[in-house]
């Protein structure tokens, strides 16, 4: 298969920095477009992050939210906002006893997907077909948080779990597992179309968690969705002040429909 000419002519900008951990022809996107930095900034204001978002979300058909109860959080109120880059595992294509005896090990693209990224990237992993072996672990773990990324969520298990709650980088994620995927799984495709949770991921969407789970907010949206969120953290805002302040019902119900509590 050749490679994208795009692509192609996209890695000659980091000629001298990539250790070729990644066939060319797996590589989609490099320079894709991302939303903007002060879209992000304001989604990282929002007081409601992802159960706001995905009531919005509903609006336009739009049903991302992934639960904790899938993918759960590392440390209890880590948040995080920022642009997917797309990473798909898969099965080896020799079995773990090969690759130990012969000591080969398949390619997993490991640092050359950090330096491909941004800060402020989200590294958004589908590691569901090898579903008990790490996709991440503490060495690859320390050189996304250098990178800068706001965060990673892994549609499997990761490991080295408490290097990555010292080091603060928020992680969400199937689970744990003592079990390297270095001799298990390779990468398939880094920054094309990905499953997560049964949640559709292109490089490029925005990525939220928080403490109630993730949400993924289309790219080409996103700004129309923080509009609408925004004006609905202002009425809520007014609302709770109302509650608080003991209003009657009636008055409550004139800022917000009871419907949408």
């Amino acid at each position: 298969m050749s490679a994208n000419p795009t692509v192609a002519e996209e890695l000659k900008a980091f000629e001298g920095q990539l250790l070729g951990l990644i066939p060319v022809d797996r590589i989609k996107a490099v320079n894709f477009p991302r939303p903007a930095a002060d879209i992000i900034e304001r989604y990282k204001r929002l007081p409601d992050l992802t159960s706001s978002i995905a009531d919005i979300l509903d609006q336009y058909g739009v049903d991302s939210a992934i639960p904790t109860t899938v993918l759960a959080p590392l440390v209890p109120g880590q948040r995080m906002v920022g642009p997917a880059v797309t990473v798909k595992h898969g099965p080896a294509r020799l079995n773990v006893g090969h690759n130990v005896a012969h000591k080969t090990t398949p390619q997993l693209g490991a640092i050359d997907e950090v330096t491909l990224s941004r800060p402020g990237d989200v590294m958004v992993i589908d590691g569901s077909a090898v579903p008990h072996a790490s996709n991440i672990g503490g060495i690859m773990a320390t050189a996304v948080a250098a990178k800068g990324f706001a965060g990673v969520v892994v549609d499997g298990c990761v490991r080295d779990t408490d290097n990555m709650r010292r080091m603060g980088l928020p992680v969400w994620a199937r689970g744990a597992t003592p079990r390297t995927g270095k001799h298990r799984m390779e990468l398939l495709e880094f920054n094309g179309k990905i499953d997560i949770a049964g949640v559709q991921v292109w490089a490029g969407d925005l990525i939220l968690g928080d403490s109630d789970g993730i949400i993924i907010v289309p790219q080409d949206i996103c700004e129309e969705v923080l509009l609408r969120a925004k004006q609905v953290a202002e009425k809520e805002k007014s609302l709770l002040g109302a509650l608080q302040s003991g209003a009657s019902a009636k008055e409550s119900a004139s800022i917000i429909s009871p419907d949408k509590w």
